[in-house]
């Protein structure tokens, strides 16, 4: 019994040992193997880095090819060219990968900038022809403009046919007359120019040739108007504020029935006013509208029924005022 258990344990450690020595056999098969995977792992990834530099460097070298090529088509002929011309030559630089490619994109797209400059001159000859401007309509209520002299101003900018003539250039040419307040210009199909003018009106003169409008604007006419308006005289650069004051005086008058005739303020400022009635009211340079007010209430109860003729009244004082007749 005792023989047979020995026999199994030494058959059992034969088996170890054998299986052992496999394993000590095979072990370094395996490191090998496991090796070999590293190195080829360890290659592939610097293949990788190696292909990517690669690529972006190309990359770089096309940007770089991109950007002289723009910068030097800028200068000499891209300004002649179409926001897609424009962005066609930029693309295609990118692409170039030599300086024949470069140079044959180069003479390509001179070629193509001259021929649609000259296309573009030949078109708008082309539709000048076709359509021209016939007639220039003036149109506007005019008292002061004369509507031949009008069209004779516009025609000159309107040379051009229907498509190309110059609407601003007509504009500008009218806004720059005495007369003219505002110009709007149109097209009307097919071959007319609508020309809307706004004359200016004229309210007061000031000074010895100047007129100013309804809108405040001052100017000077070549002829002198044959109207009566309210003059007024005043330092340069004070026609707007004497405006606004004539209406807002005139508006506290129309009760005591005088109408301002002109205005003065002189060179220290101080104000007179002369009715149509030959009424001198001096208001001096302070306090305008509290002397006025206060010579329209002295007016109503002291002088309104009074026969004889005012000649001027001083309205200066603080607390009263001087009355000056006229002789009989």
């Amino acid at each position: 019994m005792v023989k047979k258990i020995q026999a199994v344990t030494a058959q059992k450690t034969a088996r170890k040992k054998s299986a052992e020595f496999l394993f000590e056999k095979n072990r370094p098969a395996g490191n090998k193997a496991k090796k070999n995977r590293r190195e080829k792992a360890r290659k592939k990834k610097n293949n990788l880095k190696k292909a990517k530099s690669e690529k972006t460097l190309a990359t770089e070298n096309n940007i770089e090819r991109g950007r002289f090529f723009t910068s030097f088509g800028s200068h000499f002929f891209i300004g002649q060219m179409t926001g897609y011309t424009r962005q066609l030559l930029v693309a295609l630089a990118g692409l170039g990968r030599s300086r024949v490619f470069v140079g044959a994109v180069f003479v390509l797209l001179l070629s193509g900038a001259y021929m649609h400059f000259n296309t573009g001159v030949a078109l708008n000859q082309w539709a000048d022809d076709v359509f021209p401007v016939k007639s220039v309509q003036i149109e506007g209520e005019f008292k002061f403009l004369d509507k031949a002299r009008l069209k004779a101003q516009v025609l000159p900018a309107a040379a051009g046919g229907f498509f190309t003539a110059d609407l601003l250039a007509i504009r500008q040419r009218l806004v720059g007359m005495a007369w003219v307040e505002n110009v709007s210009v149109r097209r009307q199909w097919p071959d007319r120019l609508l020309v809307q003018v706004v004359e200016k009106q004229p309210v007061v003169y000031w000074g010895e040739k100047g007129v100013i409008s309804s809108k405040g604007a001052l100017f000077e006419p070549q002829n002198r108007l044959n109207i009566e308006l309210p003059h007024l005289s005043g330092p340069q650069g004070q026609h707007q504020v004497m405006l606004a004051e004539l209406a807002r005086m005139q508006a506290w008058l129309l009760e005591t029935g005088f109408y301002i005739r002109q205005i003065e303020q002189n060179a220290r400022r101080s104000w007179t006013l002369r009715m149509t009635t030959g009424l001198e009211l001096r208001l001096g340079r302070m306090q305008l509208h509290e002397r006025l007010h206060r010579f329209v209430s002295i007016y109503k109860t002291h002088f309104k029924n009074e026969k004889r003729e005012i000649k001027h009244i001083d309205m200066r004082y603080t607390n009263g005022f001087a009355v000056a007749w006229k002789e009989a």
